[in-house]
């Protein structure tokens, strides 16, 4: 959002005038000059990702860190995630960035990592018996 300040200030002096003053208390200058300041906030956030392959389609290992944006409450997260396929194990960890507290950890066999993120969304297959 962008914030809106406006100052009057005389040309001659610099001095800060308010909107009422017709010349300048200090020099007595005429000449005023209106300065429109405008702010706005900017946060940049990062993440790290990294994945390992063997042969195969799917990586081995999987690792995210760094800032994530939660969508019900619209806050930012640190979150470390670590998946490590050949070893069955699972592991994630959110910390309220502000206090570090932490919000959310998991540790477990991948195996029993089951209706989380993506693998909500993964669809049954149907054999067409036909």
């Amino acid at each position: 959002m962008v914030k809106e300040m406006e100052e009057i200030r005389c040309r001659d002096c610099g001095q800060k005038l308010s909107k009422s003053d017709e010349f300048c208390p200090n020099c007595g200058s005429k000449k005023l000059d209106k300065v429109l300041i405008l702010e706005e906030k900017l946060e940049i956030h990062e993440r790290i990702k990294g994945k390992s392959k063997e042969e195969g389609a799917k990586p081995v290992q999987e690792f995210t860190a760094g800032d994530d944006l939660h969508r019900k409450s619209e806050k930012w997260h640190h979150r470390e995630m670590y998946i490590d396929r050949k070893n069955d194990f699972y592991r994630e960890i959110v910390k309220d960035k502000t206090t570090g507290e932490i919000i959310h950890k998991c540790e477990e066999p991948l195996s029993e990592h089951i209706g989380h993120g993506s693998a909500k969304h993964k669809k049954e297959c149907v054999k067409n018996e036909g």
